[in-house]
């Protein structure tokens, strides 16, 4: 091995085991506590959950956290037209197979195959955007906690696999109808909105706790998330990781400056800097200048923060 492969390998496997000690922030409280409690009722009884909410909410990571906290891996993958199921299962890796021929060896799981063969909850994101021949790969998985494998065989899922699906709001774009036999099979379905101001706030704070947020910042950051989600000309309003997002850099920016507090003129260009992204206005309106005007509108009876 080079010496520049055997570095890579060497940092690879540092980054592996920073990953695991990693953990999960997040408030379980409300309406995640709510949902928390219904993922272990669901696995209990052996039904497969869904959960519908707007991008941003926490959908996955509530899996993530309920994964880690039952002391299993999570295994993920985010829908879309271009998936396939093979993305899903997996498939045979040709040159494996020229040398080896259709064996175990020459296979290359995917990630809900993996689940089912160690255990472990496998969160299917956004399952609505999948095409329904995709959607339909799963019904065996769901229903029968099987999957056939071709050329290998029939294989039964583990007793701690859990698989639960995550969809954005049907009349998002981008979204379809789940097909009517994959709709049958998730027999539990959870909805998350945004949270109440007091939780969000407190989302916000445990995700930046290297810096210190006064109250006032806080009220401010959900000041100007929140009025993204009441504009009619939104269609996509800010999610929670938006009032992550101005937090931390509002705070970085003072850091930098070295100064005591975030002030308007920080709150306004972080702001900017995270919305001018983050949002979806409806056809016609130019993002910048709308952008702006909100963050004036919302900053401009705060003064100096």
């Amino acid at each position: 091995m080079k010496n520049e492969e055997l570095q890579f390998a060497i940092a690879f496997e540092e980054r592996l085991a920073a990953s695991t000690k990693e953990r999960v922030r997040i408030v379980i409280k409300e309406q995640y506590k709510d949902a928390y409690d219904i993922l272990a009722d669901c696995e209990a009884a052996r039904l497969i959950p869904g959960i519908i909410g707007p991008p941003g909410v926490g959908k996955t990571l509530l899996l993530r956290a309920y994964a880690e906290r039952s002391g299993r891996s999570f295994t993920w993958i985010t829908g879309d037209e271009g998936v396939r199921p093979s993305h899903l299962i997996g498939s045979f890796n040709p040159a494996l197979v020229l040398k080896n021929g259709f064996t175990l060896e020459s296979f290359d799981p995917g990630p809900l195959l993996k689940s089912m063969v160690f255990g472990g909850v496998f969160g299917l994101n956004e399952g609505n955007r999948l095409p329904e021949y995709v959607q339909n790969s799963l019904l065996e998985p769901f229903e029968e906690l099987s999957v056939n494998v071709q050329r290998l065989g029939r294989i039964k899922a583990h007793e701690d696999f859990f698989p639960v699906i995550t969809m954005n709001p049907e009349e998002m774009a981008g979204a379809h109808r789940l097909s009517e036999a994959l709709r049958d099979r998730i027999r539990v379905w959870v909805r998350l909105g945004y949270p109440r101001k007091e939780t969000e706030i407190e989302i916000v704070k445990v995700n930046a706790p290297e810096y210190k947020l006064s109250d006032t910042v806080l009220e401010t950051v959900y000041g100007l998330v929140s009025a993204t989600r009441n504009s009619t000309d939104i269609e996509i309003p800010a999610s929670i990781r938006a009032g992550i997002s101005i937090a931390r850099l509002s705070a970085q920016m003072s850091k930098r400056k070295k100064v005591k507090e975030i002030n308007y003129s920080m709150l306004s260009e972080a702001a900017t800097y995270v919305l001018t992204g983050a949002l979806r206005f409806r056809p016609g309106i130019d993002p910048e200048p709308a952008v702006n005007q909100l963050v004036r509108r919302v900053l401009g009876s705060k003064g100096t923060t």
